[in-house]
């Protein structure tokens, strides 16, 4: 009974968008090769992408664009340079989308009327599919999933010669056949001629691995140019280059539940557990009117932007980077915030109990509720970079210690306290900052920071804070007040525009 119903259970996955759609590929779809979890995504030359994740987080890519032929027929054609073609094809073979009785998958085709492998559509997630093709290669019989089974390599690879020629003479003596039969005599006949018993597939893929971002030819350093590659980029020990001219809206990734997960990332809710755990989590995490991107227990990674680069969310309730229990981060040349303006709760940049986090040359704008917070954070170094038009304030840290602010501009933040240092921060320093057009009390100040040689213009009237106490230590004599409203003159800091 276990094995009929498990069977049954497997079936259903097969067919269970039966008629739902029209015979062409649609972004979005998912489709299972035995092994690896392919998610479409059409890109801007038309093109098909299929971005392929297996269980342990290795990835593919396989790129299928539209032939002038019949209706669901496509053709592979090469990725990168350096791509081989999967499953013994040739780049240009033949890839038919087939819907027939129930049925709906890709067949791709070594040779130009023969079947070599298959891809179902399925609903599922990479843990199901991937249990499903286990129960069916350790707990069934064969010669019973000969008719019921969709075949693929990975299934056929550890067949028996001998027992894959009785498979093939079941199906041979069969006069009438189902879609699945007649698709598994091709296939079969294909794993026979190759002599597919035994063989490790994916010793025959390219590096870097496919499906990855592109490599720069360096030990963990990646190149992206969208929010797929950025997702399945990060992690520890690597630095991600974001191409020129590129725009990351990280909500087209963080919105789809089964778009995440096939990355191997975590889907969870405002309040979870992981968040306190030092091992490595990358987490779509649910606010009030959206999700947010959160990275826990990552070391010694660095974002960078090329020119003109931007990183922003939708949801106003949620922060746009989040670092939890990270230590040596570094985010360099981007512009960060989100796509509305209007009051929320989510800031730009938020970091919890981290260690050694960088912020070079960034812009971080409203409608972030503050640029930057930090909760026990140690050695936060700003430099050379902008907050602006924040709707809370500049910033908030929260008993974080050596915290540095280097050649920075702080801007049109409103309205609330601005700047708030709590009672268990030490060591917080600016050097060389400005301040300008800034509405609310300036400084919120219950432990001392160290201000040299900056620039500090307020409106007049405009409460500065408690800047006659104790808690605000000239280094020198270099820092000018100014009770004006005048913007700050443009100098040599933030991301690079070329």
């Amino acid at each position: 009974m276990r094995t009929k119903s498990l069977l049954s259970l497997i079936m259903l996955m097969l067919c269970a968008l039966a008629g739902v759609q029209a015979q062409t590929i649609q972004r979005g779809n998912k489709f299972f090769d035995g092994q690896y979890l392919y998610v479409v995504e059409l890109r801007q030359n038309g093109n098909y992408c299929l971005n392929g994740m297996d269980i342990t987080g290795h990835q593919k890519i396989i790129v299928l664009r539209k032939t002038g032929a019949a209706a669901g027929e496509y053709e592979m054609v090469q990725a990168s340079p350096n791509q081989k073609a999967p499953f013994g094809c040739l780049f240009g073979c033949k890839v038919q989308y087939i819907r027939e009785d129930g049925m709906n998958f890709l067949a791709f085709y070594p040779e130009e009327h023969n079947i070599g492998q298959t891809m179902v559509l399925t609903p599922d997630n990479i843990t199901d599919c991937t249990a499903q093709q286990r129960f069916a290669e350790d707990e069934t019989d064969p010669m019973e999933m000969v008719s019921s089974w969709l075949m693929n390599q990975h299934y056929l690879k550890d067949i028996h010669p001998e027992v894959l020629q009785g498979m093939i003479n079941k199906l041979n003596a069969k006069k009438k056949k189902s879609v699945i039969e007649r698709t598994n005599q091709q296939v079969m006949a294909y794993a026979q001629a190759i002599g597919l018993f035994g063989k490790d597939l994916e010793g025959e893929e390219t590096e870097p691995t496919e499906g990855a971002p592109l490599s720069d030819g360096t030990a963990n350093e990646y190149t992206v140019t969208k929010e797929s590659e950025l997702l399945s980029a990060l992690g520890s020990n690597r630095t991600i280059n974001i191409a020129d001219g590129t725009t990351l809206n990280l909500s087209k990734v963080l919105e789809v539940q089964d778009y995440f997960v096939v990355y191997n990332r975590l889907w969870c809710d405002d309040y979870y557990p992981e968040r306190q755990n030092a091992s490595e989590f990358i987490v779509s995490c649910s606010r009030f009117d959206g999700r947010q991107l959160d990275l826990i227990g990552l070391h010694d990674l660095t974002i960078r932007g090329g020119n003109n680069c931007t990183i922003v969310v939708e949801p106003r309730y949620a922060n746009v980077l989040n670092f939890y229990n990270c230590r040596n981060i570094r985010i360099e040349n981007l512009t960060i915030g989100h796509t509305q303006e209007g009051y929320c709760e989510g800031g730009v940049i938020y970091c919890e109990n981290c260690e050694a986090v960088n912020i070079s040359n960034c812009d971080l704008y409203g409608c972030g509720t503050y640029g930057l917070e930090a909760h026990n954070t140690h050695g936060i170094v700003m430099e050379k970079s902008i907050i602006r038009d924040c709707s809370y304030g500049i910033m908030e840290l929260h008993s974080s210690q050596f915290c540095s602010f280097l050649e920075c501009d702080f801007m049109r933040c409103r309205e609330f306290s601005l700047v708030t240092i709590d009672a268990g921060c030490r060591n917080t320093r600016f050097v060389n900052c400005r301040f300008a057009q800034n509405v609310g009390p300036l400084f919120s100040l219950n432990s001392t920071i160290n201000v040299e040689s900056c620039e500090i213009h307020h409106p007049k009237g405009m409460d500065l804070g408690n800047v006659d106490s104790s808690f605000f230590n000239y280094v020198n004599d270099r820092t000018r007040w100014f009770r004006d409203d005048k913007p700050l003159p443009r100098r040599e800091i933030g991301p690079s525009k070329q």
